[in-house]
């Protein structure tokens, strides 16, 4: 499996570089993304299943359907959650400090 950084991975990686708050609306954030990442990953994989590449397939598309799949699995994590960000968070909510 060729793991490559996503832009996701970049933006979080700069966020917990430039946040020196411990907060747990933090963690509830950082674990969100974590998820968002990890779907991410599982969108990929899946695409990588496919049995023929399209007629239209270049890419452009492939691009494309690359930054789709990263706002898919923000979503997904935002919205309908795997429950990754909740396990993440309930196991570290009591080693930060912070408002609820």
């Amino acid at each position: 499996m060729d793991i490559k950084p996503t832009a996701i991975d970049l933006q979080t990686s700069m966020m917990l570089g430039q946040q020196t708050s411990k907060s747990k609306e933090d963690l509830k954030q950082v674990a969100e993304q974590f998820e968002a990442i990890f779907a991410d990953m599982f969108l990929k994989e899946a695409r990588k299943g496919e049995l023929a590449k399209s007629l239209f397939s270049n890419q452009a598309s492939e691009t494309f359907q690359s930054m789709l799949d990263q706002e898919y699995s923000k979503l997904m994590a935002q919205k309908a959650g795997l429950g990754i960000a909740e396990a993440l968070y309930s196991q570290f909510k009591d080693h930060v400090g912070g408002e609820e």
